[in-house]
């Protein structure tokens, strides 16, 4: 066929289709139990339309990269609206295109003191504390980032760890033992918290950083006492986290500990130490190593273990189920200071407001709330000065209403009120609810298996799905060196 009946067909099929878009009634034909409809002659030529966003079952689908470009138009509301109107559209783009940047990504400008500090991760450790409600218990969410930035700039270990872990975690098994016996859930030391019910606060303020303690005291037997702590690597294939070299054990010096006695075992290397004003103790495992042993004697109180390395990037778990976040003005400020100063903190991350949701559908409590939360993030800056902070909002959370599972009225309002909190307290945010589709986006996740039947949990694909999101969202900020999103 010669190049010009080809282009004399396209444009008889061109001209057919645009006689149909003339005839075809705008409603289209009726016929019987079908209805026909073909796209009027405005509608198959206007260019500026809005694209029609994609489904949410299409996220699934996208590479991890693609994810992180995902767009959201925020409408511009009246203050005086209850919610959010969240228009979203999910577009994939070649890796050659320019990132699309969002409202959202503006907030990580606020995050330069952390990004800055990256560049020496080589030399000194890099601490983030990530504390979050029950989303991230078991290490999910942050376990991702841990090995993701590790991965990047170096680092073992994964952080933090109570004397006493009473929620099993994906990442490290942990056991407690007395004199040879196996600790439930609740025996050994006593451990107090503060986020717990009342039965388990102490009369002051001396929780520590991971806002609970286990106190050796009499309640243990004198002088026969053997607390053993076992660490070993839950995978069969030990992660890069599961490989530390340093562990650092927290105590109160203040303590009237006697005979306290510390005794690290590592493959064939044994240290003992003795002090009565520990603090916070180090020990250097003259090899990394992804299991060891605490034998601890004595009395005293323990705020918590790190398994790290003295360089690379430290990823702190704190998990604190129940949780609105409201609570980090009744630790004390001299231990807060303390740690934070002395392992280098650079970022601190607060994810909270999922509990807060079912409780209210008044947006002058949720105003009351965010207020609170204000005054919880002005007391991390002036506790760690030269650290950067995160806030990250709550996922969508479905309710039955009306016979069907749809979105609480208070999470869209939520997530604007925090967001705007943030802009005014110069720290980042990140909208978990936007990240996940916006306004009924949690049915949908449920329905694909990333979220459980409770529609406010991720499941454990989807917990890994959110770190993936935030973690490149977290890389792709345009000033800082040596960023691109690698999942």
């Amino acid at each position: 066929m010669k190049p010009r009946h080809i282009v004399y067909s396209i444009w008889t099929v061109i001209a057919l289709l645009g006689a149909i878009c003339v005839i075809v009634p705008k409603d289209g034909w009726h016929i019987g139990s079908f209805d026909l409809r073909f796209p009027t002659l405005a509608e198959a030529l206007d260019m500026d339309a809005e694209p029609t966003p994609l489904p949410l079952d299409t996220i699934e689908q996208l590479e991890p990269d693609t994810l992180s470009t995902v767009r959201d138009t925020i409408v511009p509301l009246d203050t005086t609206t209850n919610h959010d109107t969240v228009v979203k559209a999910v577009r994939p783009v070649t890796p050659t295109a320019e990132p699309i940047r969002t409202q959202q990504a503006d907030t990580r400008a606020h995050l330069a003191l952390f990004y800055q500090a990256l560049d020496s991760a080589h030399t000194m450790p890099v601490r983030v504390v990530h504390y979050g409600d029950s989303q991230i218990e078991e290490d999910r969410i942050t376990n991702i980032l841990r090995e993701r930035w590790q991965k990047r700039y170096g680092g073992g270990g994964v952080g933090l760890i109570p004397l006493h872990q009473t929620i099993p975690t994906r990442s490290i098994s942990q056991r407690l033992s007395i004199n040879g016996i196996t600790q439930k859930a609740q025996g050994g030391p006593k451990r107090y918290i503060i986020y717990g019910p009342r039965s388990m606060r102490l009369n002051n303020n001396d929780y520590g950083v991971m806002g609970q303690v286990a106190v050796m005291d009499s309640t243990l037997v004198a002088g026969s006492e053997d607390i053993v702590l076992t660490i070993e690597p839950m995978a069969k294939k030990p992660k890069t986290y599961n490989y530390f070299s340093r562990v650092r054990l927290l105590t109160d010096s203040a303590y009237a500990m006697k005979n306290f006695e510390l005794r690290i075992k590592s493959g064939d290397s044994i240290a003992t130490i003795k002090n009565d004003e520990l603090a916070i103790q180090n020990y250097h495992l003259p090899d990394s190593t992804t299991s060891c042993e605490l034998h601890l004697q004595g009395r005293g109180k323990v705020y918590g273990v790190s398994l790290e390395t003295p360089t690379g990037v430290i990823v702190d778990n704190i998990p604190m189920r129940g949780c609105s976040g409201n609570i980090f003005t009744r630790i004390d400020s001299t231990a807060l200071r303390n740690f934070f100063c002395e392992t280098n903190t650079r970022l601190i991350i607060l994810q909270f407001g999922g509990n807060m949701i079912p409780q209210t559908d008044n947006p002058s409590t949720i105003n009351g709330y965010v207020k609170t939360l204000r005054q919880q993030v002005r007391y991390m800056r002036a506790c760690a000065p030269h650290a950067s902070i995160l806030f990250i909002g709550p996922s969508d959370m479905s309710t039955r209403i009306n016979g069907e599972m749809k979105t609480y009225p208070m999470v869209p309002y939520l997530d604007r009120m925090l967001r705007k909190m943030a802009h005014e307290e110069q720290i980042a945010y990140w909208s978990m609810y936007n990240a996940m589709g916006g306004e009924n986006s949690m049915v949908k996740w449920v329905e694909i298996g990333l979220a459980g039947s409770d529609y406010v949990h991720f499941t454990r694909s989807g917990a890994n799905k959110i770190g993936k999101i935030l973690g490149a969202w977290l890389d792709d900020y345009p000033s800082k060196q040596n960023t691109k999103a690698t999942l």
